[in-house]
């Protein structure tokens, strides 16, 4: 069993775009604890304990999505106060990022797997252990991403760090 998710896939220069918003997220709340610049993503759909099986299933029927490659704007920073992070979000949710979404959440389901959040908001965990208040909301210079990918990761602690490691990749037309 592997613990897996879906989600976006950002290149090295693109998770180096976002570090001055990280910056600017610890510098609220200095006691919050960054997230591994390789570790920053945006999810599409959390799945949780995995086997093989269900793997085998869940990358069959994430490679015949057929879905645009699109842009993403990155506009604000807020806060969910109850798992205590800090994360970036757009303002405007792209119409191929939820069609991408709805169609990942669907193949999960079809596996049998439940979605832990009556509705998507996508962002990016910028800090966890983050004290601030639920309705914490910063306008941000936007930052514009191209998203071509998205992948299957697993979670898994290597020397004591959290670590996604890329396991499949499926490319966005």
């Amino acid at each position: 069993m592997q613990r897996l998710f879906f989600s976006l896939k950002f290149s090295p220069a693109q998770q180096q775009q976002l570090l001055p918003y990280q910056q600017q997220a610890l510098g609220l709340c200095p006691a919050a604890r960054a997230v591994d610049s390789d570790n920053l993503h945006l999810t599409l759909f959390f799945l949780g304990q995995v086997n093989t099986t269900q793997q085998q299933r869940l990358v069959a029927a994430a490679q015949q999505i057929k879905a645009p490659a699109f842009s993403l704007t990155l506009d604000h920073l807020a806060c969910f106060a109850k798992p205590k992070i800090l994360y970036l979000a757009p303002s405007v949710i792209p119409d191929a990022l939820l069609q991408l979404q709805q169609q990942v959440a669907a193949l999960c389901k079809a596996e049998g797997f439940s979605d832990s959040h009556d509705n998507y908001r996508p962002h990016i965990t910028l800090a966890r252990h983050a004290v601030c208040a639920e309705d914490y909301y910063q306008q941000l210079a936007p930052l514009t991403l191209q998203i071509n990918e998205f992948v299957l990761y697993h979670s898994t602690q290597w020397d004591g760090r959290l670590q996604y490691l890329p396991l499949y990749h499926f490319m966005l037309i």
